[in-house]
């Protein structure tokens, strides 16, 4: 007679697809997990110790208590996460790709080496998050608070941060592609020896944002004024650019004169 494994049997951590298993079950007894709805539930007690890196993929954990979980290097594809608390979660490492995890909660989260990609993540909230050697590639960030993260190195690629508060961030030296920064509160941000390559930065807060070195050249800076000029003091604009400025001063800009 041939013994079949159980379904929930322990050894098995390997995913079997969409199952009406109970979902704590399931979490505490495996780490490959698929079509999983963690709606409302409290993960803390199935995620509260270090584990073998996890898998989830178009798993559910909209509303989600997951604060100070240990998740660090696990994967999360085409996930939904709306409104989860991640607060203070150990996501070091982690990769999530695809899906929606709008509005929530990473405050204070180890995310460290995070790489998140396509995903939906607007309004989220990152206040003191360990945010180093981070990257967001692809991602829509529309209204995320970034304030008060810690560590070096983040950086973004085509990603929509309109509306999005960065205030006191640090982009520095970094080589920004894609960024819509569009009414985006940018004060205080450290921009020096950044390049920002097909940039919108129209109707940005740029109030002490520090541009010294940074390459402008590329960007779209919206209506340039006066009072914008000056908050750009010591980057490096293009031509048609400082032609721009010296019209709202007034100037008329013409090419060299003839000698004779």
């Amino acid at each position: 007679m041939t013994n079949t494994p159980l379904p929930f049997d322990d050894h098995n951590t390997s995913s079997q697809g969409p199952t009406s298993a109970d979902p704590l079950t399931l979490l505490a007894t495996r780490t490959d997990l698929e079509d999983v709805d963690f709606t409302g539930l409290d993960l803390r007690p199935a995620l509260k110790h270090p584990a073998a890196p996890r898998t989830f993929t178009r798993c559910n954990f909209t509303e989600a208590n997951l604060r100070g979980t240990h998740l660090a290097e696990a994967v999360f594809t085409d996930c939904i996460a709306h409104t989860a608390d991640f607060t203070g979660a150990l996501l070091d490492q982690a990769r999530i790709n695809g899906g929606s995890a709008a509005g929530a909660n990473f405050t204070d989260a180890d995310c460290g080496d995070v790489i998140c990609t396509d995903a939906d993540l607007a309004n989220t909230k990152w206040g003191g998050a360990l945010l180093g050697g981070a990257a967001f590639t692809g991602c829509r960030m529309i209204g995320a608070r970034l304030t008060r993260h810690r560590g070096l190195g983040l950086t973004f690629t085509r990603c929509n941060l309109a509306v999005a508060n960065l205030n006191g961030l640090s982009l520095r030296g970094a080589h920004l592609t894609g960024i819509r920064f569009n009414e985006a509160d940018l004060g205080g941000v450290d921009f020096r020896d950044t390049t920002l390559e097909d940039c919108r930065l129209a109707d940005a807060n740029l109030r002490s944002a520090d541009f010294s070195g940074a390459d402008l050249r590329a960007a779209d800076l919206g209506e340039l004024t006066l009072a914008l000029a000056s908050q750009l003091r010591g980057a490096v604009i293009s031509p048609d650019q400082a032609t721009q400025i010296c019209v709202a001063l007034g100037l008329t800009v013409l090419g060299t004169a003839a000698t004779g």
